[in-house]
């Protein structure tokens, strides 16, 4: 009487741990997001929530904190060079909007890394500008600038987040509707 009493302990541990491990795995799933049109995805960090709906034709995607942190994924061609250009080319917008630039450093994936202030308006702007190249034919290249925007007290705990969505960033190539894969009928595959 002991043994199958047991068996169906561990039986329904297994169970819940297999139904917890799933549970997790989707939770994963609803943080992500990629574009294939643009070959560029990003993770939401635990506690941020994705949002598509951004107002903005080149902001693809937005994550956003309950504390009110929000990060953003803008993606368009690339007219210029590098990610130093792209910084140079964006600077004059950001000191029209009231910021401060406090600090230009090398990021990850290539980039440039920007720290900016908005003091009238207690906001803190972290940037990571990317130009990478896109294959193509012609000298394609595109612009990817993820943004962190917080209040100026939040900032040292949106740091991490922000961290975190960099390292989690992907990128592929592209798929351009435009472009055609083959002529012939695939037969269904």
């Amino acid at each position: 009487m002991r043994v199958p009493a047991v068996a169906a302990i561990v039986a329904i541990a297994v169970a819940a741990s297999a139904f917890a491990v799933a549970a997790g795995s989707s939770s994963s799933r609803e943080r992500r997001y990629f574009s294939a049109r643009h070959g560029v995805g990003i993770e939401a960090p635990p506690g941020w929530t994705i949002s598509q709906h951004t107002g903005y034709p080149t902001v693809l995607v937005a994550l956003v904190h309950p504390g009110g942190s929000r990060i953003s994924l803008a993606v368009d061609r690339a007219t210029v060079k590098d990610a130093n250009a792209l910084f140079e080319q964006s600077k004059p917008g950001l000191l029209a909007q009231g910021l401060t630039v406090e600090r230009v450093a090398p990021g990850p994936h290539d980039g440039v890394q920007v720290e900016a202030k908005a003091a009238r308006r207690n906001q803190a702007l972290r940037q990571l500008y990317i130009v990478r190249k896109i294959d193509g034919g012609r000298d394609e290249r595109q612009a990817v600038v993820v943004t962190l925007a917080t209040p100026v007290a939040d900032l040292a705990a949106a740091n991490g987040p922000f961290e975190w969505v960099l390292a989690h960033l992907s990128f592929e190539a592209p798929i351009r509707p435009e472009a055609r894969t083959d002529s012939k009928p695939d037969g269904g595959r």
